[in-house]
C-alpha cells in the first residue's frame, strides 16, 4: 500500500518518495501540447501547486517521473525541455505593506534565477521578470517556461488596506511582462484563487486562455468518485476496519463530509484532496478544510453580516462563466465561490441560449467550517458566549435537554443587538446553527420531510433534537399570550407531522422541541420539548 503524503506538495518529490499519485497526467499533455498561456482559478490547498509541479517536471523532460503514467503513452518518444521560471507567489506577499511585498517577490525572482543560472539586475520587480525572461532566453536559445503560483495572493494580502492600489499598480505592471515577452514564451500557466478586473493578465489583447469553468477540465483538480474508489481502496479498506464500519459506510460519509465541490455546471462533482488524504491518514473525520484558513478579504467582506451568503444559497441566478472582478465591488457569492465556500448545486436551462445555477455549501466539512469562521468576525460575542457554552455538547450527550436549552438561551441573550439587520426566522435558524456547528454537534437545517420541512435537527449517538422554530413579531400587540399561542403551534406541527420518528433508530433518546424567539428582544422568548 503506497503512503499518503500529506507534507509534499510537488510531483517530483512524490513520484521519488514512492508516494500515492493520482494519475492526471492526460491533463497535463492536452494543455501542454498547445503553445500559449493558461490561467486556472481553484481554492487553496485543493491541488494547484501539484499542478504547476507537474508541468515543471514535463518541460523539463524528466520522463523518469512519469514512468507508467497515462502521459507516457501519450506523449512523443523524446521530450524536448525548456527552461522552466517557477514562481511561488503564496510565499511572496506580506501583510507589513507595498516594500514587503517586493522584497518577497524579489526573493522568488532571485531563487528563479539562480536555478536558471542567469544573472539578473536588483530593480523593480516588473524589471527583473522582464530580465529574467530575456536572459534565459539568451542564455538556453530556446523560449521558456513560466509558472506562476497564487499569482493574486499580493493582491489580496492588500484588500482593504492604505496600500491596496499601490500593490494593484505594482502586480499589474509586473504581469504585463509576461504579455510583452510572449514571443520568447513557449508555455506559461497561472493559477490563483480569483480573477481581477484590473491586472493587466486579463484586459487589453494576448489574455490567457481561462480553463476555470471547461468542462474538459472541471476534474482535473481533486478526486473524482471513480478515482478515489480506484486508486486509494486498500486505504479505504485499512480506514474503515480501523473505525470499525464497512467501506459502504465509510464511502458514504466521505461522500457527505468532503465531496461535492463542483465548479463548472453540468459537469461531476470532486472530493477535496487534502481532507481526503489526511483522513486515510489519520484514519478520523475531522475538519481539515479549516486548518487552510479562510482568506482575510472574504472575512472583512461579511463582519457586517455574516449570515448573507446563507440567504444566497437560495437563489437561482445566471450561469456565466466571466469571472472577472472589480476588487472594489467584489461580490460576496462569487468570491465565496472561487475562495471554495460555495459549490454549483443544481442547474437547470431556462432558455435554448439560458441556463440557471443555485450555489451551496458543498459538504459539511466546509459548511461547518464557513460558520465557525464567520462567528469569529464577532470578537465580542464570541469572548462573551464561550465560557456559558463549552459543556453543551455534554448536555447533548448526557441527555440533558433543560440544560441544553438553558444554554441555547444564554447564546441568543449574548448577541450583541447592534448589526443585526432585518430580523426574520432564518436569522434564528442561522445562529442557531451556527452554535451547534461551533461545537461540533452534527446538525441538518431545513431537512425534507414528505411535503414539510423540518427547521433543524441536532443530533448524536445519544440523543437527537427536533426543533420547529417560530418569531414573535417585534410590533405584536400582545406577546405574552401570542408567544404562548406560536409555541402550541410549533408543537402541535412537530406532533402531528411526525418528524422524530425516524431518529429513534437512529439515537438512544431523541425529543421534539417547540422554540419561539422574540423578534423585539432577539431572545428565546418560551421553549418546550416533548
Amino acid at each position: 500500500m503506497k503512503r499518503i503524503a500529506t507534507d509534499i506538495f510537488t510531483f517530483e518529490n512524490l513520484r521519488n518518495n514512492d508516494c500515492l499519485y493520482v494519475d492526471k497526467t492526460r491533463y497535463i499533455w492536452e494543455i501542454a501540447k498547445s503553445e500559449g498561456s493558461f490561467f486556472l482559478s481553484r481554492p487553496r490547498r485543493f491541488g494547484k501547486s501539484l499542478l504547476l509541479s507537474t508541468f515543471k517536471a514535463f518541460f523539463q523532460g524528466k520522463k523518469d517521473l512519469f514512468k507508467g503514467l497515462e502521459i507516457e503513452r501519450l506523449a512523443p518518444e523524446v521530450w524536448e525541455t525548456y527552461p522552466v521560471i517557477h514562481l511561488d507567489l503564496a510565499s511572496g506577499s506580506s501583510y507589513l505593506g507595498l516594500d514587503e511585498i517586493s522584497l518577497k517577490i524579489k526573493d522568488e525572482l532571485l531563487s528563479a534565477a539562480r536555478q536558471l543560472k542567469v544573472s539578473i539586475l536588483d530593480g523593480s520587480i516588473s524589471r527583473m521578470l522582464k530580465d529574467l525572461i530575456e536572459k534565459s532566453y539568451e542564455k538556453y536559445g530556446k523560449q521558456v517556461v513560466v509558472l506562476v503560483d497564487e499569482y493574486d495572493k499580493p493582491i489580496l494580502d492588500s484588500f482593504k488596506t492604505s496600500y491596496q492600489e499601490d500593490v494593484v499598480k505594482m502586480m499589474a505592471e509586473f504581469y504585463q511582462q509576461l504579455k510583452s515577452a510572449n514571443d520568447k514564451e513557449r508555455f506559461v500557466f497561472i493559477t490563483g484563487v480569483t480573477k481581477f478586473a484590473h491586472v493587466s493578465l486579463f484586459s487589453g489583447s494576448n489574455n490567457p486562455t481561462d480553463l476555470t469553468r471547461n468542462k474538459n477540465y472541471a476534474t482535473m483538480l481533486g478526486y473524482t468518485e471513480d478515482e478515489l474508489r480506484a486508486n486509494f481502496a486498500e486505504h479505504i479498506e485499512e480506514t474503515a476496519k480501523e473505525l470499525e464500519t464497512t467501506p459502504d459506510v465509510l464511502l458514504a460519509y466521505m461522500k457527505q463530509y468532503y465531496n461535492g465541490m463542483r465548479f463548472v455546471s453540468r459537469c461531476e462533482s470532486v472530493y477535496n484532496p487534502v481532507s481526503v488524504g489526511k483522513l486515510f491518514v489519520n484514519q478520523r473525520f475531522d475538519n481539515y478544510w479549516i486548518a487552510t484558513g479562510t482568506p482575510r478579504f472574504l472575512l472583512n467582506m461579511v463582519k457586517d453580516n455574516p449570515f448573507r451568503l446563507q440567504d444566497l444559497t437560495r437563489e437561482w441566478v445566471a450561469d456565466e462563466n466571466d469571472d472577472k472582478y472589480d476588487l472594489n465591488e467584489l461580490d460576496l457569492r462569487s468570491v465565496a465561490f472561487q475562495s471554495g465556500y460555495l459549490s454549483i448545486a443544481e442547474w437547470k436551462r431556462v432558455s435554448l441560449t439560458e441556463w440557471k445555477i443555485r450555489y451551496d455549501f458543498p459538504n459539511r466539512e466546509i459548511r461547518d467550517s464557513w460558520y465557525k469562521n464567520v462567528l469569529t468576525t464577532k470578537p465580542h460575542t464570541y469572548g462573551l458566549l464561550m465560557p456559558l457554552l463549552v459543556s453543551l455538547p455534554e448536555a447533548l450527550d448526557d441527555k440533558n435537554v433543560e440544560s441544553f436549552m438553558e444554554k441555547v438561551c444564554n447564546f441568543f441573550s449574548g448577541i450583541p443587538y447592534e448589526n443585526a439587520g432585518e430580523i426574520t426566522e432564518v436569522y434564528f435558524r442561522n445562529h442557531l446553527r451556527t452554535l451547534f456547528c461551533l461545537f461540533g454537534i452534527p446538525n441538518q437545517c431545513e431537512i425534507m420531510e414528505a411535503s414539510q420541512r423540518v427547521d433543524i435537527v441536532a443530533q448524536t449517538a445519544k440523543m437527537a433534537l427536533v426543533f420547529e422554530l417560530k418569531m414573535l413579531n417585534k410590533d405584536e400587540a400582545d406577546p405574552e399570550s401570542k408567544k404562548i399561542e406560536l409555541l402550541n403551534e410549533a408543537l402541535e406541527q412537530l406532533k402531528q407531522k411526525g418528524y422524530a420518528e425516524k431518529y429513534k433508530n437512529e439515537s438512544e433518546e431523541v425529543h421534539s422541541v417547540g422554540i419561539v424567539f422574540d423578534g423585539k428582544t432577539r431572545k428565546v422568548a418560551c421553549w418546550k420539548s416533548l
